[in-house]
Order: C-alpha cells, then structure tokens, then sequence
C-alpha cells in the first residue's frame, strides 16, 4: 500500500514537473505577402518583432518535405523573403510545421495532383491566379490583427459552417484537419523545450486561434503578440533592407495592383526614400513607371524616357521578381514577372506606343522580347498582352 502511494506521488510530481517544463508560445498570424502592401506588415517590422519577442525558436508555414528543398508556397513572402532569413542570420532554430495531403488525395478530392502548380494562364484574381489585394483591411490592418475578437469571429464563421452541399466542403474539412496537424507538428517542437524557452509560430492568421486553442488544452501558456507592445518607427528603419524596397516597389509598380490602381502610394513612397540615390537602372525604371501610374507624364515623356533608359540598360536585372518557376513568363502577382529588366522596358515602351496609336512601334517591341523567348514562354506573353497590355 505504501508502495503503491509512493509510485502514486512520484508520478503526479512528474506530471507537475514536466508541465512547469513548458515552453511559452507566440503565434503570429500574418497575410501572406501583405509586408508588400501594409506599412504595418513590411518585412521589416517582422524583423523588429522576432528581435522583440526573441524566441529560442521559429516555426514556419511550409511543410518537412518541401523546406528540406527549400520549396515554399510562391505567395508566402514573409516566409522565405523575412523569417527564414533573419532567422538563419540570428542562428535560431527553424521548424517546417505545416501538413499537406499526398498527390493521390489532392487528384482525388480536387481532381489535381498538385495544388501549387497553376494552369497555363493565371485566373485574374483567387486561388492560383494572381494574388492582388483590394479589401481596406489589407492596406490597414496592424500587425496583431489576428489575435482580435472580430477576426476571430469572421474566421470562425467560415470554418464552423459546413457547405450546403457535402461534396463543396472538402476545402473546410481539409483546412480543420491541415490546422490540427499543424498543432500537432508544433507541440513535437515545443517538446524539445523548456519554460526557459519562447517559441515562435509564423503562420497564416486563418489559422493562429485553431493552433492556439489545440496548444492551450495541452497546457501551453500562450502569449499573445501584442503583449510585447507597439513597434518604433526608428527599431523599424533600422530593420530595412534594399530588398524589402525593390520588392515593395515591384508588387505595386508592375503587378496586377498596378492595373487595379490599389497601389500603397506610401509605402512606395518610403521604400523609394530609403533607396536614396542607388544610381540603378532599376530604380530609374521604378521611377518612370510610378509617374505613368499617376498621371504625371504623358505617354509621348513616358516612351522617351524608357527608350532612353533602353539605351543605357546593360545585363542588370532585378533585384527580387517572386518569380518560382522560371520556365513560367509571370509571377504570382505580375503577368511579365520573368522578364529581364530590358524586356520589360520594351514591354513598357509597347505599351505607351498602343495609348499613341503606334501599330508598327509596338509591334518592333514585342518582336524583340520574342526573340529570347521559349515558345511556352512566347504563348503566355502574347496571352497576357491581349489581356492585360492593351
């Protein structure tokens, strides 16, 4: 009898021991690639807030398999653009957390083998189309905007309600089920440390309170992100990179934002004063491209003056386009992503040459750009022209 109370504490005082053992957990739910179109977002802020919360740990949206090959999801900027990075530059811990179902139950439930290969145009907008951003709340969420009331509640809306009909609801239960895992895949982390310790979750904030709350029942203190407080404009600047400009100025100049007129003038702004006076054919280009979007030229200047550019561009290129597939002519959120710099001038001069009525100019253009083209690539530039050019 004495024994077995003796076995009977040991264990309770395990169990008390190993709980007092855990690791706090931060999940920051984000937009993916909204750092290129909110201020609030910008890859800088989210270096400044990792230095704040200062995590023993870093987990990230991209399954084992794929990370290993260093394969992200295309949208997912502040993934492999911001966190994976910075964290590899700090030497914390990178953890792969996310599940995604094989090839046979995508053909299956979907009728395709892999989710992340688009067709062979992109639809303008939605899932494997473009990705664009039109909704208020995009361009002016701050960066704790998942842990809010009101966006827990439009969340749960959508994933507690089941589609009318079943065989419409495979998204829903898919979503559950991969968030689940994800839980899952964080707490074999979390296992690996200790109350010492904070670990952070850099996830989509659709879902942060589904992971949280299957954290929480397993008795890890979950620490909200707000809790370690508002972000300095100074801690902010000094965490900016070239790269965050360059991209910033490329998704809004030259992607389908720019054809919606959504286009963050601020941040293109600010990211174009933090380049200063970089002397770069690119930033020129970046220029003139703003001043056609607003109206500050006219398309006789405008041709002008990328002609002149033309003139003088050499063999540089871009500096960061999100390009994944190269054999692919665009980029998840620009028709002519995988042009090179001097292509894309030529495309731009084709461009001013249809709004002056100059058949044969902007025929010599095009001709140009064809001529280093594959005939996949050549196909998928003259659909996007017809669609999106003139």
């Amino acid at each position: 009898m004495i024994r077995n109370r003796f076995i009977f504490f040991f264990f309770i005082s395990a169990v008390f021991s190993f709980s007092a053992q855990k690791p706090s957990v931060v999940v920051l739910g984000v937009g993916h690639s909204t750092q290129l179109i909110n201020d609030n977002h910008q890859p800088a802020v989210i270096r400044a807030f990792i230095d704040k919360v200062k995590p023993s740990a870093i987990c990230v949206e991209r399954s084992p398999e794929e990370f290993s090959r260093n394969d992200f999801y295309e949208f997912t900027y502040e993934q492999q653009y911001t966190v994976v990075p910075y964290a590899r530059e700090k030497n914390i811990p990178l953890y792969p957390i996310d599940w995604l179902p094989s090839e046979t139950d995508t053909e299956l439930g979907f009728g395709v083998k892999d989710l992340g290969v688009p067709r062979f145009v992109r639809q303008k907008e939605g899932f494997l189309g473009f990705t664009v951003f039109t909704e208020k709340s995009d361009f002016e969420d701050d960066l704790y905007f998942a842990e809010k009331q009101d966006y827990i509640n439009r969340i749960a809306s959508w994933y507690t309600k089941q589609s009318e009909k079943t065989s419409l609801d495979l998204p829903r239960r898919l979503f559950l089920y991969r968030t689940f895992l994800q839980s899952k895949r964080i707490q074999k982390v979390l296992e690996n440390y200790s109350s010492a310790d904070t670990v952070l979750v850099v996830i989509g904030a659709f879902h942060k309170h589904d992971i949280e709350q299957n954290l929480a029942e397993q008795g890890y203190t979950i620490v909200q992100p707000s809790a370690f407080g508002r972000l300095s404009q100074p801690d902010i600047k000094d965490h900016f990179r070239k790269q965050d400009a360059y991209a910033i100025l490329s998704f809004n100049l030259l992607g389908m934002q720019s054809q919606l007129m959504k286009i963050n003038n601020t941040l293109v702004d600010y990211a174009m004063e933090q380049l200063g006076n970089d002397q770069s054919n690119e930033l020129e280009f970046f220029r003139i491209r703003k001043s056609v979007i607003s109206g500050k030229i006219s398309p006789k200047q405008a041709q002008a003056m990328y002609q002149s550019l033309l003139d003088k561009a050499g063999s540089e290129n871009w500096t960061w386009t999100g390009v994944k597939d190269n054999s692919r002519i665009d980029s998840y959120f620009d028709p002519f992503g995988n042009l090179s710099l001097k292509d894309r001038i030529r495309l731009e001069i084709a461009r001013e040459s249809i709004k002056l009525s100059q058949q044969k100019e902007f025929k010599n253009q095009i001709d140009m750009i064809d001529q280093g083209l594959t005939s996949y690539k050549k196909s998928m530039l003259h659909f996007y022209i017809e669609k999106y050019l003139k």
